[in-house]
Parts: structure tokens; C-alpha cells; sequence
């Protein structure tokens, strides 16, 4: 027989856990430090010519931060949708099927982004 205290521990409604919680707090947090960078970024190369955006983005202190916010913002926006999508969405099929393509759209997108990235910062390198 176990007590409600352990039936609870580490267990939320889903019987998963808090790592979704975690997970979410956690890149909400990082998000919250890395997106007034971003925004300054954006706004400094903002009207800037082509060679001159291409030039900082491969700067180690642009490239990199831009990498690491788009997969902050694909772990947060997944974990996010996921709890929604879960606790809204009835139907197993329709929740299953929802569940897939949430996760299809933001990985396929975030790996497009950080392949253009990628690509733009090895570019200027081989240069």
C-alpha cells in the first residue's frame, strides 16, 4: 500500500512526470535572456546590405546565439503545443495525428533554419 505522497512524487496527471514542465520553464527562461539579443541583432542588420549581413551572421557572437534561439524556440514551441494539443484535443486518432504533425512542422523547420545558418557561418569560413 502506498501513501498519496508517493503515489504523486514525480508523477503528474499524464503519469510522465515533470519533465515537460521542466522543460518548458527552462527554455521560457533561456528564451527570456537570449530573445532581447536576437531583437537587438535583428534591428542592427536591419536595411544592412547582403555581404554585410552574411558577414555577421558568421561572427561567432551572431551565428551561433541565432542557433541556439531557433532550438530553444523548437523545444519550447513543441513542449508547448504538446500540452495543449493533449489536454484540448479528444480522440485518440485526432490527438495522435495532431501530435505528429506538431512535432513534423517544428523540427523540419527548425532544422531548415539552422541548416541555412550552418551553412552561411562554414561559407564565410571557407572563405
Amino acid at each position: 500500500m502506498t501513501t498519496p505522497l508517493g503515489r504523486v512524487r514525480g508523477l503528474g496527471s499524464s503519469k510522465s512526470g515533470t519533465t515537460a514542465y521542466v522543460i518548458k520553464q527552462a527554455s521560457g527562461l533561456a528564451l527570456g535572456i537570449l530573445t532581447p539579443y536576437v531583437i537587438g541583432i535583428g534591428i542592427y542588420l536591419l536595411g544592412r546590405d547582403r555581404p554585410f549581413v552574411v558577414s555577421s551572421i558568421a561572427s561567432f557572437w551572431v551565428g551561433p546565439v541565432l542557433v541556439g534561439f531557433i532550438i530553444l524556440s523548437a523545444i519550447h514551441m513543441d513542449a508547448g503545443m504538446r500540452a495543449i494539443i493533449e489536454d484540448y484535443v479528444h480522440g485518440h486518432m485526432k490527438k495522435l495525428a495532431l501530435l505528429f504533425l506538431n512535432s513534423a512542422f517544428t523540427w523540419s523547420v527548425c532544422v531548415a533554419s539552422v541548416f541555412a545558418i550552418l551553412l552561411i557561418m562554414f561559407e564565410s569560413a571557407s572563405r
